[in-house]
Order: C-alpha cells, then structure tokens, then sequence
C-alpha cells in the first residue's frame, strides 16, 4: 500500500463512514481495485475507524461528557440535566445490546461477505433503497429523551444489520430513527453516539485474532487516522445539513449509482 492508496482510503473511510453511503463498500471495493492485501488492510481499517470514531468523540464531547457525568451520584432527587443524561445512556444500551448480539453470533458468516463483490453490490442497492424510502417519512417533534427504549433497540437491530458490507450504518440507523419519531437533528446525534461503543466492540473483536503479517508502516498509520478524523468531522457537518433539509434519498441515487458502475467494472475484469 503506498502513500496515494492510504490517504485515498483514509479520506474515503473518513467521509463515508458519517455520510449514509457505506464506509465497508467502499473500502472493499477500492482495496479490490488497488490489490491490497486483507493482511495490510486488516490493521489500516481499524485505525480509520478509529480516527472516525475519534471525530464523532469531539464533535459530541458535551454529550459524550453528560453521558458519563450520569453515572455518578447523586442518584437520588438528581438535577434535570443527569436525568436527561441517564435516559441517553439508557438509550443507547438499549440500541448497542441487539448489535452487540447480532455481531457476535453472525460474525464468521458476515466476515465471508467482505471477500464478496457481489455482496458489496447488493448491499449497496439495498441501502439506495433505504435513504429514498427516507423522504416518504414525516417529519416528526418528538425530542430523543422521550423515545421509548424498544424503538432506540429497533435502531440498534438496524444497525447490527448494517454489519454486512454495502449497507449504511448510519443511513440505516438514521432512518430507522427517523421512522421512529426522533427529529431530524437527533436521529443524527443518536446515530452517531450509537457508532462509538458499537467501534470500540468491534476494535476490541477484532484484535483478538490478526491475521498474519498485518502492519502499516507508522508514517501511513498517522496520516491516515488525522485524515480520516478530518474528513470524518467535516462529514458530520455535512450530514447534519443534508438531513434537516431532507435530502438523504439523493445519496440513495449515489450509492445505486455506485453499486452500477462498479458492477460494469468488475464484470470486465
């Protein structure tokens, strides 16, 4: 992998991992057509992850902060502002148990799928389908912290779904929010929340069992997680102002356009 590869991955992991067009189909199939070897990718695509999950840290850190500030006392009469952080908290347990439980009992099946174009392909049709059906959802006022805990899970089973490569986690779980009656800005911001202890798992999965020879030169680990942290956080703004203006089903259009022309180009391979 050199330097051109790395940073084109790193920018695109940064932008598609917040932006609802998948971060795993693209990687798949830009190392495809680069010829990188899954032993080097293994390890490059946890650190782009973590870069991404680090620009979804600072951008959230008030409500990463809250979060954490509702697990200490006091426990009883608490102030307003802890028992809106312990709802939150509440939430996204209630989401990350049905990911947690979908990743560990498909993991085997779901990790053959990334050797798959053709899953790639259909996944990503899948999601096109996902974001254009956004738009046929009203827009809602109900605020995150009176959602009810089985819709944050529903939202959690979306996205453990979003595990095979090709589909959106944060297109499906920001539709499967907004289905649930969160407003625009907070089926974003649960949407991104959600992606931190659902990338911390995974990391931690992940790095029980590397393959053999997996290493990145430090030079390109480092410019690649900064890139991916940048361009990440730039992607969060963009998000933002694509779903209160409610335009996700153009990126449906993009991600079946993509899904086509790289079935053309693998098909003259």
């Amino acid at each position: 992998m050199n330097w051109f590869e790395a940073l084109a991955l790193a920018v695109v992991q940064g932008f598609t991992e917040f932006i609802p067009v998948s971060s795993s189909g693209h990687l798949v199939l830009m190392q495809i057509f680069f010829g990188i070897e899954p032993a080097s990718a293994f390890v490059y695509d946890i650190i782009l992850h973590v870069g991404t999950a680090v620009a979804a840290l600072v951008f959230y850190r008030r409500e990463v902060a809250g979060v954490l500030r509702g697990l200490l006392p006091p426990y009883r009469q608490a102030p307003p502002e802890l028992l809106e952080a312990r709802r939150l908290l509440l939430l996204l347990a209630a989401a990350t148990v049905p990911t947690a439980a979908i990743g560990l009992t498909f993991k085997k099946p779901l990790e053959r799928l990334f050797a798959s174009p053709g899953a790639v392909l259909i996944g990503l049709a899948i999601t096109g389908a996902i974001l254009i059906c956004s738009s046929f959802i009203p827009t809602s006022s109900r605020p995150l912290n009176r959602t009810p805990w089985w819709k944050a899970a529903l939202v959690g089973v979306m996205q453990g779904i979003a595990i095979v490569p090709g589909i959106s986690r944060s297109g499906s779980t920001i539709v499967a929010g907004l289905a649930a009656g969160l407003r625009r800005e907070d089926a974003v911001r649960f949407s991104f929340l959600l992606f931190l202890p659902a990338i911390l798992g995974a990391t931690l999965l992940e790095l029980r069992h590397p393959p053999a020879g997996a290493s990145v030169p430090f030079s390109l680990a480092a410019a690649g997680f900064i890139t991916a942290a940048a361009t990440g956080y730039l992607a969060i703004l963009l998000v933002l102002r694509w779903t209160r203006a409610g335009k996700l089903w153009q990126f449906g259009l993009y991600c079946w356009a993509v899904a086509g022309l790289a079935a053309v180009v693998l098909g003259k391979r």
